[in-house]
């Protein structure tokens, strides 16, 4: 059987002391040997975010080229954004990286980017709609109906939106990078289950790590327009993990799909 070696990071090439550790993932029927190299010490959860945001650029990668193989051709291009107005859940783990992206914006980049943000907030709070979307962040479920459409169907583009394609492609969040579909980009314009068809993938790394942050942090998951709200309302805390402790628990849920934990082991 073919194995593959993959190599992800959280720190750059100049890091003096990284910790280097191992683990052997299975997808569908390939074992997928990952070389995890991350910062020693406490860090913040959100730390550990570029080793999950490459993991998942693997795995959608790999499922794209088999769609592709299989006739079914990726129609997502730069310049299509209709998907960049659909409600984007993530972590507060997400939130903060981003927080951290905008206040690292020059002005007056910075400044329109965070006025985006207060627009789609008034926006969607006149709608009725963030009223529903914390009721469901409190609900097991974490459903309420058709909130998603209802919220597709405000037409309120992210805040990172420009020319309609992604202005912080390569830190977007894991849903984002999870979703590509083969259906004609046309369709896109008023999904539904019937005229969209998604990429699939063999697992999630965006629920993996929705559930592992939020049993760390026990903050829900959240839109992505509540980001620089929610760090303001909620000051960060000193880190209490190590690194590989953090991406042993997203490993773990990654393994046993779902969020339930799966057997992996993480060999410093």
């Amino acid at each position: 059987m073919t194995r593959t070696t993959l190599r992800l990071s959280a720190v750059d090439d100049q890091y003096d002391a990284p910790i280097v550790g191992r683990v052997v993932l299975v997808l569908g029927d390939e074992p997928v040997e990952i070389e995890l190299v991350v910062p020693e010490g406490k860090v913040a959860f959100e730390d550990a975010l570029p080793v999950l945001q490459k993991l998942t650029d693997f795995i959608v990668d790999r499922e794209a080229d088999v769609a592709e193989t299989s006739g079914r051709t990726v129609s997502c291009r730069a310049g299509c954004g209709a998907c960049c107005r659909q409600l984007v859940p993530i972590s507060q783990a997400e939130a903060r990286a981003l927080v951290r992206l905008v206040a690292a914006m020059p002005d007056p980049r910075r400044s329109r980017v965070r006025r985006r943000f207060e627009a789609a907030l008034k926006a969607f709070d006149a709608s009725g709609l963030l009223a529903d979307i914390d009721a469901a962040r409190e609900s097991e479920s974490g459903v309420v109906g058709d909130l998603g459409m209802r919220y597709f169907r405000q037409s309120i583009a992210c805040p990172f939106l420009e020319d309609e394609s992604c202005s912080i492609h390569p830190d977007r969040p894991l849903t984002c990078r999870q979703y590509l579909v083969t259906s004609p980009s046309s369709n896109c314009q008023n999904p539904s289950p019937a005229t969209i068809e998604t990429v699939p993938l063999p697992v999630k790394p965006s629920q993996a790590l929705l559930v592992a942050d939020t049993l760390d942090s026990n903050v829900a998951w959240m839109p992505l327009i509540y980001a620089l709200t929610f760090d303001e309302q909620v000051p960060p805390q000193p880190p209490t993990r190590t690194a590989p402790d953090i991406l042993r628990d997203v490993f773990l849920r990654l393994a046993g799909a779902g969020g339930q934990p799966g057997e992996v082991a993480i060999k410093e």
